[in-house]
């Protein structure tokens, strides 16, 4: 038993409970079961049987075991194991121990995938987002010009909800580039049940048996008091709100690149967005010529974040003085340590850092108030 058995484990239940997501979209009324969580929850009793969990046997079954497990923080998931064999493997350094719970109880034995499994698993099996609608969007997208790509990027995470009207007005703009109208139009989906406007993400929260969802369990975490004004009557057929996963890939992510954007304007500082076609999220040219590079990541646990930099073998290479990995400022406010967990594995890319969204503004007043000195 090792390390590599465990990430594998948990790389398993959540591509599992993934799948089975997936399984009842494409068929709601059979239950969605799936082999791949079977094969993980197999994996996860057999170490915490070699662990010394004594009574890990009676969680066997599928329904058994989301019912104990699944709804809690991983941590908890080790609250029975020896202590000894947990630092032995050193859990607390790996990607998938500091997460959430992977799911939250829709009702009965359906469970929906949280935001925080969906994270863990985009740094562990990219396969498991062949045939989603997310990679089928960039799929389209990846065929358009870069001014095109940038429009219709942009529209996507400006707008999580857009009227009959604006579909017309924006396809009809879009309609001398078929692979554009289409990829806009592939972005969104009709709003069939009455919801009420996300007042976190601007996307649609759901009332169910046990409380409002939206594309993140964040946003029920912060969610304000709902009001009328918030409400989206689906009755007239009139409103679109993009697909699940297009929020959360595209949109929810985009709003941070756009911080930074904005940000630059308000300096009048030159600035590009995804240039390269994507290649950096964002590219700043100050006004001596100097050129910083951005990548901006939405990663709320920084032990994934590093994994997911490991896998991609750090920040792009490049003619640019700066690099930087920026993260929404809050996300250090419990976690204090969070840039400089990044930090370490960028020692070798000495242009490169891991900054917050507040630092970064200061580094660029900092830069530009430097050039007009000189």
């Amino acid at each position: 038993m090792d390390t590599a058995f465990m990430r594998k484990t948990f790389a398993l239940i959540a591509k599992g409970l993934i799948e089975k997501e997936q399984f009842l979209q494409k068929e709601p009324t059979r239950y969605p079961y799936s082999k791949t969580l079977q094969h993980g929850v197999n994996m996860f009793l057999a170490a915490s049987q070699w662990a010394g969990c004594q009574t890990i046997a009676q969680y066997a079954d599928e329904a058994s075991f989301l019912a104990h497990f699944i709804t809690k923080p991983i941590q908890e998931w080790f609250n029975e194991w020896n202590p000894e064999v947990i630092d032995r493997l050193n859990l607390q350094e790996e990607p998938f121990y500091a997460y959430d719970a992977f799911a939250y109880q829709r009702s009965g034995n359906m469970y929906t995938p949280s935001a925080d499994c969906y994270e863990f698993i985009e740094t562990q099996d990219s396969d498991i987002m062949d045939g989603t609608d997310e990679r089928l969007l960039y799929e389209k997208m990846r065929t358009l010009d870069q001014e095109t790509y940038c429009k219709v990027r942009r529209y996507i995470i400006e707008n999580p909800i857009i009227t009959l009207e604006d579909r017309r007005a924006m396809s009809l703009d879009l309609t001398d580039n078929q692979a554009a109208r289409d990829a806009f139009q592939f972005a969104y989906e009709e709003i069939t049940e009455d919801s009420y406007r996300c007042p976190h993400c601007g996307w649609t929260m759901i009332p169910g048996k046990y409380g409002y969802s939206c594309h993140s369990t964040h946003c029920t975490d912060t969610i304000p008091e709902l009001t009328d004004e918030m409400k989206l009557d689906a009755s007239t057929g009139d409103l679109y709100r993009l697909k699940k996963g297009v929020m959360r890939y595209f949109a929810a992510p985009g709003k941070l690149e756009l911080a930074i954007v904005a940000f630059c304007e308000k300096k009048k500082i030159c600035w590009a967005l995804w240039p390269q076609m994507d290649r950096y999220d964002v590219e700043i040219q100050f006004s001596d010529g100097e050129i910083w590079e951005i990548d901006a990541k939405a990663y709320r646990n920084p032990i994934a974040l590093r994994t997911k930099i490991q896998n991609d073998n750090g920040f792009p290479e490049g003619e640019y003085t700066r690099g930087y990995f920026v993260i929404p400022s809050e996300y250090t406010v419990n976690q204090r340590n969070y840039t400089a967990i990044i930090n370490r594995i960028l020692e070798n890319q000495k242009n490169v850092r891991c900054v917050t969204l507040k630092s970064l503004k200061t580094e660029i007043t900092r830069k530009e108030d430097s050039c007009h000195e000189e």
